[in-house]
C-alpha cells in the first residue's frame, strides 16, 4: 500500500516542497562570479594626428568627422590633409641622393647629380601624385593599425564573453547538481519514513494479534477457573443433597439413586486429568484414536459428546464443522474444555438429557464412560439417549474390552472409578433392546501394539498333527489376551417407527 494512502497530509506536504523547488528554480538566477570587464584599447592617438588632418579635412568630411570627434570602433575616423603632400614631397625630394644602391665614386656623383636635376625640373608636375600617394598610404597604415586594434578588443570580448559562458555553465551544473542531491535525500529519507512505518504496522499488528490471542487464552483461563469454582460449590451442594437422600433412603429401606451413585463416582479424591495423561494417553494420542468416528459423525447437525473429559472428541467436530455440545460433571475436565474454547456443560448426565427434548440429536457419543456405571444405570443411560436421538441418528459407545485379558493387568484397575468390564454382545444386546437398528461391533486399539505375541511354531518344528494344534492354540491365545483392548458398539434410530 502506497504512502498516500496512509498518510494523505504527508504526500501533501512532499508534493508541495518539490513544487516549490522548481518554481525557484526557475525564476532565481544562478549566482555568476564577478568578471572583469578588459581595457579596450583606443583606436588611434588623435592627437597625432592633429598635424596631419586640419581645416582642410574637417570642410571635407564635415565637423563630426574632426578632430575632435569622438571616434567609434565601427567607423574610424580617416582624413587627408593639404600640408601632407607637400611635406611628403619635400621629405622626398631630401631623402634624394640619401639611398643610393651604388657603391661611392665619380659615376655615383654623376647620377645621383642627374636625379636631383630631374627633380628640381620636374618637381612642380610630379609634386601633387607625390603628395597623394603620401597620403594614400598613410591613410592605408592608420586603417591598418584601427584594424588590429579593433581585432584585438574583439578577441579580448570573446574571451570575455566565453569565460563568463562557461562560469555560467558551471553555476547551473552545480545548481542542478545540488538540486538532484536534494531530491535524492528527500526521497531517501521519505523511503526510510515509509519502511519504518510498515515496519512499525507488521510490529504493531503482531503485537495486537499476539495480545488479542493472550487475552483470549487468558479469557479462557478465567471462565474455566471461575466454572471449577463454580462447580467445586455446585459438588458440595450436590454432595450435601445426595447424602441427605441416602440418609432419607437407608431410613425408608431403599436403594441409593443412580445420579447418586454417578454423583459419588465423580467425587473421588484424585486428579483425573493427570490420572488420563498418565494411564490413558495423551490428548494427542486420544485424537488420533477416535479419528475411527469421524466418518460415522461427518455431516452431522447436532451432536453430544457424553462425559466428554478433556475435549478430544469435540477437537475432531470442530475441525470437521460438525455443531457439537459436551457434558461432564467434573469440573477440571469442564475447565479445560472452556480453556480450547469448546462448548461444554458442568452438569449431571441424567439430569442434563432429561432437559433435551425427544428426537432433536442426529449424534450421541461417550467413550470410557459406561464403565464407570453400575448396570442399571448404563441401562437407563442408553434408553435415554435413544428417546434424544432423531430418526437416523446415531450412538456410538466405547469402552473396555474384557474380552482381551491384557486390559486386567494393563489398564482397567488403574482407574479406581471403574465399576466393573462390560462384555461386548452384553452392550450390543442393550443397543439392540434399546431399539437401536445395524448395530455393530468393532474392535480398537489392539494389545499387540504394545505387548509381544506369542510366536507359533515354524513348519517342520514337530508331527504336523501336533503343530496344527498348537499353533490353533496359540492364535487363540494371542487372539484372547492381544485382541483390540477397547471396543465400540455403534447403532441407529430407526428412520421410521416400527
Amino acid at each position: 500500500m502506497s504512502a498516500p494512502d496512509h498518510f494523505p497530509e504527508l504526500a501533501e506536504k512532499l508534493q508541495t516542497i518539490r513544487a516549490r523547488i522548481q518554481q525557484r528554480i526557475e525564476r532565481t538566477p544562478p549566482p555568476v562570479p564577478a568578471m572583469r570587464v578588459p581595457a579596450v584599447e583606443p583606436l588611434a592617438d588623435y592627437q597625432e594626428l592633429a598635424p596631419t588632418f586640419g581645416e582642410s579635412g574637417a570642410a571635407s568630411y564635415g565637423p563630426e568627422e574632426s578632430l575632435n570627434a569622438p571616434p567609434s570602433l565601427e567607423t574610424p575616423p580617416v582624413a587627408l590633409s593639404s600640408d601632407a603632400p607637400q611635406q611628403m614631397a619635400r621629405f622626398l625630394a631630401t631623402a634624394i641622393g640619401t639611398v643610393n644602391p651604388r657603391p661611392p665614386g665619380l659615376l655615383n656623383k654623376l647620377v645621383q647629380t642627374v636625379k636631383r636635376t630631374l627633380v628640381r625640373l620636374f618637381d612642380w608636375q610630379l609634386r601633387p601624385q607625390r603628395e597623394f600617394n603620401l597620403a594614400v598610404v598613410e591613410s592605408l597604415a592608420r586603417q591598418t593599425k584601427a584594424l588590429e586594434v579593433a581585432d584585438r578588443n574583439f578577441l579580448a570580448m570573446r574571451q570575455a564573453l566565453e569565460q563568463r559562458d562557461q562560469a555560467i555553465r558551471q553555476a547551473l551544473q552545480q545548481r542542478d547538481q545540488l538540486v538532484r542531491q536534494s531530491l535524492q535525500q528527500l526521497d531517501q529519507v521519505m523511503r526510510q519514513a515509509l519502511q519504518q512505518r510498515d515496519q512499525r504496522h507488521q510490529d504493531w499488528g503482531r503485537d495486537f494479534e499476539g495480545l488479542c490471542e493472550q487475552i483470549t487464552l487468558q479469557r479462557w483461563a478465567y471462565e474455566g477457573a471461575l466454572m471449577r469454582q463454580s462447580n467445586a460449590l455446585e459438588q458440595l451442594r450436590q454432595r450435601v443433597a445426595t447424602q441427605a437422600r441416602a440418609q432419607a433412603t437407608r431410613v425408608d429401606g431403599g436403594g441409593q439413586p443412580a445420579a447418586a451413585m454417578a454423583s459419588a463416582a465423580a467425587s473421588v479424591p484424585i486428579d483425573y486429568i493427570k490420572l488420563e495423561h498418565q494411564f490413558r494417553g495423551t490428548e494427542e494420542d486420544i485424537r488420533r484414536r477416535q479419528r475411527f468416528y469421524l466418518p460415522y459423525f461427518r455431516g452431522r447437525r447436532c451432536v453430544l459428546d457424553i462425559a466428554c473429559g478433556r475435549g478430544e472428541f469435540l477437537e475432531l467436530m470442530r475441525e470437521a464443522g460438525v455443531p457439537a455440545k459436551g457434558v461432564d460433571l467434573d469440573a477440571d475436565m469442564v475447565g479445560r474444555c472452556l480453556e480450547k474454547g469448546l462448548e461444554v456443560v458442568q452438569a449431571d448426565v441424567f439430569i442434563y438429557l432429561e432437559g433435551v427434548p425427544d428426537g432433536t440429536l442426529d449424534g450421541i457419543f461417550s467413550s470410557q464412560f459406561v464403565e464407570h456405571l453400575e448396570p442399571n444405570v448404563y441401562l437407563r443411560l442408553i434408553s435415554q439417549c435413544t428417546a434424544k436421538l432423531a430418526p437416523g441418528g446415531i450412538l456410538a459407545l466405547e469402552t473396555q474390552n474384557p474380552e482381551c485379558l491384557a486390559i486386567f493387568s494393563q489398564s482397567f484397575y488403574l482407574d479406581p472409578t471403574h465399576v466393573s468390564p462390560i462384555p461386548p454382545a452384553l452392550l450390543r444386546f442393550a443397543l439392540v433392546e434399546a431399539g437401536l437398528e445395524r448395530v455393530a461391533t468393532h474392535s480398537l486399539s489392539p494389545a499387540a501394539a504394545i505387548l509381544p505375541l506369542v510366536p507359533q511354531l515354524p513348519a517342520g518344528a514337530t508331527e504336523p498333527s501336533a503343530l496344527q494344534t498348537y499353533n490353533m492354540a496359540v492364535a487363540k491365545f494371542n487372539e484372547t489376551f492381544f485382541g483390540g483392548m477397547d471396543y465400540a458398539v455403534i447403532g441407529y434410530r430407526p428412520s421410521t417407527a416400527a
